[in-house]
């Protein structure tokens, strides 16, 4: 147990590492730079509790897979890396207008951040914390099961994100206050008309980023497949990866807003991993 958490240490605090010196080492815009300001202490604290949750998930992923060597390499920096990293920036990307001093190439930037970190950690969880008899029973994958299965969650995953923003995030007058300007706080039918009619792309794009959550799950469901309550524990943490981030003050959030999105985010997020787990147990004839 002590071998196993000092282990777990040193992973953390090679993330933590990669994921600092890959935010000095990246080539930001000036603007983002000076927005950002310097580090601090307390920022360094806040980054390795990030580390911790990111790498726990890859080990508890880990710990509960058949996979061995460079198959769970690929398996594991794929799912961790898309749902963590890509999912978020993309969702950055479509919310631009809010970050004026964050470009295009910012966005990138902090994407390989990500990146990189993963990169660095997941060889070494792997060696120290693969199993090495494993049994597992393979099973046939239903393509039209999962292409349904999928559809659903994007309309779920849709309404989860609006009834979370609109009642969780929303309520907040700062928040409403960084995004559209104003403190007025209309009904939640006003505010989906409002939706409709000044972005109404934001319906179809949440919708494929549903899908796309579940998606990245579908490794996940042929990794670990001998237990529902483990998957389903699985997918919870990969999709709070999305949130954990959220701990560490950043350039793009004041921080009433950033902890807004974390309790917004952290609640909404575990919902939809529970749904997820559910919905895609038994990555073969019951998909």
């Amino acid at each position: 147990m002590i071998k196993t958490i000092l282990k777990l240490i040193l992973c953390i605090i090679v993330y933590a590492i990669v994921f600092i010196m890959a935010n000095v080492l990246m080539p930001f815009s000036q603007s983002f730079k000076e927005l950002a300001g310097s580090g601090s202490t307390l920022g360094v604290l806040y980054i390795l509790i990030f580390a911790a949750c990111v790498c726990f998930t890859i080990f508890f992923i880990i710990r509960n897979t058949h996979l061995k060597g460079i198959k769970l390499f690929f398996n594991t920096v794929f799912v961790v890396f898309f749902i963590q990293s890509f999912m978020t920036q993309i969702e950055t990307m479509f919310f631009s207008y809010a970050f004026p001093a964050f470009s295009k190439s910012d966005i990138i930037f902090v994407t390989l951040v990500s990146l990189f970190s993963v990169l660095a950690v997941v060889p070494l969880l792997i060696k120290f914390f693969q199993n090495k008899d494993f049994a597992f029973e393979r099973k046939k994958i239903n393509i039209k099961s999962i292409l349904i299965k999928l559809s659903v969650i994007g309309v779920i995953y849709l309404f989860i994100y609006m009834i979370f923003g609109y009642f969780v995030a929303w309520q907040f007058e700062e928040l409403r206050i960084f995004y559209s300007g104003s403190p007025e706080k209309i009904s939640f039918w006003g505010q989906l008309f409002n939706n409709f009619k000044t972005t109404p792309i934001i319906f179809p794009f949440q919708i494929i980023r549903g899908i796309l959550f579940g998606v990245a799950i579908i490794p996940i469901g042929n990794m670990v497949n001998k237990n529902k309550i483990i998957f389903i524990i699985c997918v919870c943490l990969l999709y709070l990866c999305t949130v954990i981030q959220l701990i560490i003050p950043n350039a793009l959030f004041p921080d009433m807003v950033r902890i807004v999105h974390l309790l917004e985010m952290s609640s909404s997020m575990l919902l939809f991993g529970v749904v997820v787990g559910i919905i895609l147990w038994g990555n073969g004839d019951n998909i």
